[in-house]
């Protein structure tokens, strides 16, 4: 509607949301369509931060892959920093999931986006808002949704064994003699190499 910074807009949108949250709009007719129409160029920032606000609770409570991906695309495409940043901090105030936390949304797709958007924009500030939203939803450990090769091997260099899950290789095995040869012949150097040191040393004196 016409006025100051299109503030009345802005209000209804958030009425609106209210009546979805509360349940005063029938399930059938809940659609967040009326908040991303409000998300494009040409409207008041006012209105387009409060859209982005709403979309973003609206993805909490509903799950909405769809109008994650519509927020994650002004992320990357929008034209206005503040906007992007906007978006980004809105993600992360209300988080869509916890660290550990078993939710349609947390998939590895976003990972791959998130890390992809992270490390591809230039925008110092954005980067920064991505690192934290990433944080957020991930923490420092790996992010639960990503396999893993689950491969490792445990070597044990004092009783020369190795402990391994990798397939086609024994569980358990002893180092090979070239590998005892190698040892004795590194030993056999370090001590040559002593040996001349305290040579030199004394013929120093």
């Amino acid at each position: 509607m016409p006025s100051y910074k299109q503030l009345v807009s802005g209000a209804c949108l958030r009425f609106i949301s209210k009546l979805i949250q509360y349940g005063h709009i029938m399930d059938s007719l809940k659609d967040s369509s009326i908040f991303s129409a409000h998300l494009k160029r040409g409207q008041s920032l006012h209105v387009r931060c409060t859209a982005i606000e709403l979309l973003a609770q609206f993805i909490k409570n509903e799950s909405s892959e769809r109008d994650l991906n519509t927020i994650l695309s002004l992320i990357e495409f929008d034209q206005s920093p503040l906007i992007r940043c906007y978006a980004v901090q809105q993600l992360y105030t209300l988080p869509l999931f916890t660290k550990h936390q078993d939710c349609f949304l947390n998939n590895l797709h976003l990972v791959e986006r998130l890390w992809r958007l992270l490390n591809e924009h230039v925008d110092f500030n954005l980067r920064c808002c991505l690192a934290q939203l990433y944080y957020t939803l991930y923490g420092r450990t790996t992010p639960t949704c990503v396999p893993t090769s689950n491969c490792a091997v445990v070597i044990d260099l004092k009783g020369q064994t190795a402990r391994t899950n990798v397939p086609g290789i024994p569980s358990s095995f002893r180092f090979s003699s070239k590998f005892d040869d190698d040892r004795k012949y590194s030993s056999d150097d370090s001590s040559s190499s002593r040996k001349k040191k305290k040579h030199k040393a004394y013929r120093d004196r």
